[in-house]
C-alpha cells in the first residue's frame, strides 16, 4: 500500500508540476498571470489526465500475479472504479449533474450580498478582460441577458458531459485510487479530508499563476493556495461521499465537469474580478454553501477504517 501511494503521488505530482512550473517560468506566467499566456489553459487540460496516468501506473506496478484467465485490465478497471454502474445509480448521476449549479449560483448570491460594491451589472470586468486578450473593450459578443442565459443553458445541458471526460482524468486518481487507498489506513472521514488536502496542494503552481483568485490580494500566492486547499477539501469530501454511494468514479467526474462548467459564472457580474472571497464557489465567502455541503457529507461518512473498493 505504501508503494502504491508513493508511486501514485510521485507520478501525478512529478508530471503535473513538471509541466506547470517550467511553463510558468518560461512564459513569465508567475509574474503576469494566466491571462497573459493562453497556452497554460491547453497545458492544464493535458495535466488533468496525469492523476489517471499516476493511478494506472501505480496499480499495474503493484497488482502482482493474477489467477489464470483473469484480465489485468479488467482488474485495473474494477479496482479504480472505472465501471459506470448506471443501473441503480441514476439519482447519484442527477445529483452530480445539477447540484453544482445550485451551489455556484447560491454562492454568488451570498458573495454579492456580503460585498454589494462588487456587483456590476454592466459586466465591466468581462469587457476589460476581453480587451486584454485581443477583443473589444466596447461590446460583448451577445447582449448581457442572452450571454448569461447561454452560459446557464450550457452549464445545465451539454457542458458537464463535455467537461466530464477531462474531469475523469482527475477523478480516476483522486477518488479512484487515493481516497480508497487511504480508507485502508484511516477512517473514511479522515481519508476524505487527507485526499482533499493533497488534491488542493496539487493545484499550487496554477494558483500561483492567478488561477481562480487572481493575483491582486494580500498574501499572494500563499493565501490563495491555503484557500484552494480548504475548498478542495470540502469539495473532495462531497466527491468522496458520491464515490462511496455510486461505487464508481463517473458520477464524480460528471460532478466535477458540471462544477467547472458553472464556477466562473459569477465573474460576469464582478466589478474587480476573482479574489480569495469569490465570486467563484471555491472562494471563502462564495464557497460557504460548498463548505456547508462538505460538512454534511463528512458527517455521513464512516468514522471507521474500511475497504471501499467496488465488489465485482
Amino acid at each position: 500500500m505504501t508503494k502504491r501511494l508513493a508511486i501514485y503521488l510521485a507520478v501525478t505530482f512529478g508530471l503535473s508540476w513538471g509541466i506547470w512550473i517550467p511553463l510558468g517560468f518560461a512564459f513569465e506566467i508567475f509574474t503576469y498571470g494566466e491571462n497573459s499566456a493562453p497556452l497554460i489553459i491547453a497545458a492544464t487540460s493535458i495535466v488533468m489526465f496525469f492523476p489517471l496516468v499516476g493511478a494506472v501506473v501505480a496499480e499495474l506496478a503493484c497488482m502482482g500475479t493474477l489467477a489464470p484467465g483473469q484480465s489485468r485490465w479488467r482488474e485495473l478497471a474494477n479496482r479504480l472504479a472505472f465501471y459506470p454502474r448506471i443501473s441503480g445509480n441514476i439519482p447519484n448521476y442527477l445529483l452530480a449533474w445539477f447540484v453544482p449549479a445550485g451551489l455556484a449560483l447560491l454562492g454568488c448570491v451570498v458573495y454579492f450580498l456580503a460585498f454589494p460594491h462588487e456587483f456590476d451589472a454592466s459586466m465591466g470586468y468581462i469587457l476589460d478582460l476581453a480587451a486584454q486578450t485581443g477583443g473589444s473593450a466596447q461590446e460583448l459578443p451577445l447582449p448581457p441577458a442572452v450571454l448569461v442565459g447561454v452560459t446557464l443553458f450550457q452549464a445545465l445541458t451539454w457542458a458537464p458531459f463535455f467537461n466530464m471526460f477531462f474531469a475523469f482524468g482527475e477523478e480516476a486518481g483522486w477518488r479512484g485510487l487515493l481516497f480508497p487507498e487511504l480508507c485502508t489506513r484511516m477512517s473514511q472521514r479522515g481519508a476524505a479530508v487527507v485526499s482533499g488536502i493533497i488534491w488542493g496542494l496539487w493545484h499550487a503552481p496554477i494558483i500561483a499563476m492567478g488561477h481562480n483568485y487572481g493575483m491582486d490580494y494580500a498574501g499572494f500566492p500563499v493565501l490563495g493556495i491555503v484557500v484552494m486547499t480548504l475548498a478542495c477539501t470540502a469539495y473532495g469530501v462531497w466527491l468522496a461521499w458520491l464515490r462511496l454511494r455510486s461505487q464508481s468514479v463517473w458520477p464524480c467526474a460528471l460532478n466535477h465537469g458540471a462544477f467547472n462548467a458553472i464556477a466562473g459564472a459569477g465573474l460576469y457580474f464582478s466589478a474587480t474580478g476573482p479574489n480569495v472571497f469569490g465570486p467563484s464557489p471555491l472562494g471563502l465567502v462564495a464557497g460557504i454553501p460548498l463548505f456547508a455541503l462538505g460538512a454534511i457529507c463528512w458527517l455521513k461518512l464512516s468514522s471507521a477504517r474500511s475497504s471501499v473498493r467496488p465488489l465485482g
